[in-house]
């Protein structure tokens, strides 16, 4: 039998950056044939951070949102999970900076981040949920926000015309169960794809004191055709798995949300794992891949359209870098 774990979505937010940058302009930008940016990554538009949208401004955007839906303050939270890529600097973390954007320096609230690529949000409300069930918090926020576009090299089509800037947040809360829970989460990390998606650069191994082979070492690289065959290799077992661990079938799933990897992962949701495509949150063409931040993005993009309404039932669904697979089985 299913243990639901007595923990509930509050309330959520998201921030985009004010560029609006279509993929007609990247063509131009880029000297590209008109078009292909389009085509190649099914993106239509996608928003750039500027000068003064900082990682963590952005995410205390999303997560002030996120709060006022939930009817909290910033100073109701006990709890601040960030979640990013590529934070906004190697140190403090992106929660002691969003921490002091909402304006509580000296609020005391522990924060801290967690990485996971594009999975980041989902491993967050992992351990908010654990933490919430164990009677160990009350309020938790968690942000996942992300300057993509400063990573990206311009050369490489595949995924300079694919990522977009933005944050996006929730607020959990406890529940006495009949009021919204968390029926399942599981995630599954194949190593084998270590190097599919990879900055190799900036870190400990390759830096500005021990520089890469190459400059290009620092941005972002992604053979996006060898991910979408490892994750269809395993998705279908995974999501089995994860759906009867929280005792429903398919057709119980009223919204789907994916991380929005890519038009074709996201065409293979609807065309071979058998999701109707109107239950499928799609927000690829208007956003782009946000990293961490798409998964919550489209879970708020669900909420305030109200596709996802109290009491159904929501499948939160992505890969990530790793190759990691992750789901969760929410009952909003």
């Amino acid at each position: 039998m299913p243990h639901p774990y007595p923990v509930r979505i509050l309330g959520t937010g998201s921030y985009l950056p004010v560029e609006r940058v279509t993929s007609a302009a990247l063509d131009e930008r880029h000297g590209r044939a008109a078009g292909s940016t389009l085509a190649r990554s099914g993106v239509e538009t996608r928003h750039y951070a500027g000068p003064e949208e900082t990682s963590s401004m952005m995410a205390a955007g999303a997560l002030d949102q996120a709060l006022a839906a939930s009817g909290l303050a910033a100073s109701d939270l006990d709890l601040l999970i960030a979640t990013s890529a590529v934070p906004e600097q190697p140190m403090p973390t992106n929660a002691v900076l969003v921490q002091r954007a909402l304006g509580l320096g000296d609020a005391g609230i522990p924060g801290f981040d967690v990485n996971a690529s594009c999975l980041g949000f989902l491993f967050a409300l992992e351990t908010a949920m654990m933490g919430i069930a164990a009677g160990r918090y009350r309020r938790v926020g968690i942000v996942a926000s992300e300057v993509a576009s400063k990573g990206l090299d311009a050369s490489d089509l595949e995924t300079s015309s694919l990522f977009g800037d933005g944050a996006a947040a929730a607020v959990l809360g406890p529940s006495d169960g009949s009021s919204g829970s968390i029926e399942a989460l599981r995630c599954a990390t194949y190593s084998r794809g270590a190097y599919l998606c990879q900055m190799a650069a900036g870190g400990s191994r390759y830096n500005v004191v021990t520089p890469p082979p190459r400059q290009e070492d620092y941005l972002f690289r992604m053979d996006g055709l060898a991910v979408f065959r490892l994750a269809a290799e395993k998705l279908p077992r995974f999501i089995s798995e994860v759906l009867a661990e929280a005792g429903c079938a398919p057709e119980d799933i009223d919204v789907v949300i994916p991380h929005q990897a890519s038009s074709l992962g996201l065409r293979y949701l609807r065309e071979r794992l058998g999701f109707p495509a109107d239950r499928v949150v799609d927000i690829l063409a208007a956003r782009g891949n946000q990293v961490s931040a798409s998964m919550p993005a489209a879970l708020h993009e669900a909420v305030s359209g109200v596709r996802l309404r109290r009491g159904q039932r929501a499948l939160l669904l992505g890969t990530a870098a790793g190759l990691t697979l992750g789901a969760a089985v929410v009952r909003f």
